[in-house]
C-alpha cells in the first residue's frame, strides 16, 4: 500500500512541475509578444514611411496572430505576400492555441498546488523543481549560442511549409525582425520562463518554511 502511495505522490509531483513549467512558457511567451515592440528595428527611409507608420502596421500584426476576434491580417502601409500572410496564419494558430493553453492550466496548477499544500506534500516538488532548472539552463544556454540552428529547427519542427523564407521585396517588414531581434526575445522568454518558475518554487519554499516553523512550535 505504502507503495503505491508513494508512487502516486512522486508521480502527482512530476505532473505538477511539468504543468509550472506549461504555465511558465505559456505566460512567458505571452509576455514577449506583447513588449516585442519595444525591440524591433525601424530601418531608415523604409519605403519611405514614418517609424509611427512602421510600428502601426506591426502592431496590425500583434493583434492579428493574437486575438481571435481579428479574422485578417491587413497592414495599411507596407505590402505583404500571400505566402507571408499564410505564415502568419499559422503563426496565429499557434499563438492561440497557447494562449488557451495559459487559460487552461494557470488554474489547474493553482488547484494542484494547493491539494499539495493541503495534504502536505509540496516537499516532493523540490527535486523534480532542481531538475527542471538544471534542465532549462543547459537548453537554454545550448540554444542561444546556437541560435540560427535553434530558429530553423524549430520552424521546419512547427510549420509544413516554407512560408517562414519572407522575401524582403514583396514583405519588407521582416526588414523590422532581423535575426538578432528574434535571438533577444528567445532570451527574454528564457528570462521570464525561469522567473515564474522562481516565483513557484519561492512560494512552495515559503510554505514549507511556514509549516515546518509551525511544527517545532
Amino acid at each position: 500500500m505504502n507503495g503505491k502511495f508513494e508512487f502516486i505522490q512522486w508521480g502527482r509531483a512530476i505532473l505538477l512541475t511539468l504543468l509550472s513549467l506549461v504555465v511558465a512558457i505559456s505566460i512567458a511567451l505571452f509576455i514577449v509578444i506583447n513588449i516585442s515592440p519595444f525591440f524591433i528595428t525601424i530601418p531608415k527611409h523604409l519605403l519611405g514611411l514614418s517609424a509611427s507608420e512602421l510600428m502601426t502596421d506591426y502592431g496590425n500584426v500583434i493583434k492579428y496572430i493574437q486575438l481571435p476576434t481579428q479574422r485578417t491580417l491587413e497592414l495599411r502601409y507596407l505590402p505583404i505576400a500571400p505566402s507571408a500572410v499564410h505564415h502568419f496564419e499559422d503563426v496565429r494558430h499557434l499563438v492561440l492555441l497557447n494562449e488557451a493553453v495559459m487559460v487552461v492550466s494557470l488554474p489547474l496548477l493553482v488547484f494542484g498546488l494547493k491539494k499539495q499544500k493541503q495534504q502536505n506534500q509540496l516537499w516532493r516538488l523540490i527535486l523534480p523543481f532542481q531538475m527542471l532548472f538544471i534542465l532549462l539552463l543547459f537548453s537554454g544556454f545550448m540554444g542561444i549560442t546556437n541560435f540560427d540552428v535553434l530558429f530553423i529547427k524549430f520552424h521546419c519542427l512547427f510549420f509544413s511549409n516554407m512560408d517562414w523564407l519572407f522575401d524582403p521585396r514583396t514583405t519588407p517588414i521582416i526588414l523590422l525582425m532581423p535575426e538578432n531581434f528574434f535571438t533577444v526575445l528567445f532570451g527574454l522568454w528564457l528570462g521570464f520562463t525561469l522567473i515564474i518558475l522562481l516565483l513557484i518554487w519561492g512560494w512552495i519554499k515559503l510554505m514549507l518554511s511556514i509549516f515546518f516553523n509551525k511544527t517545532r512550535t
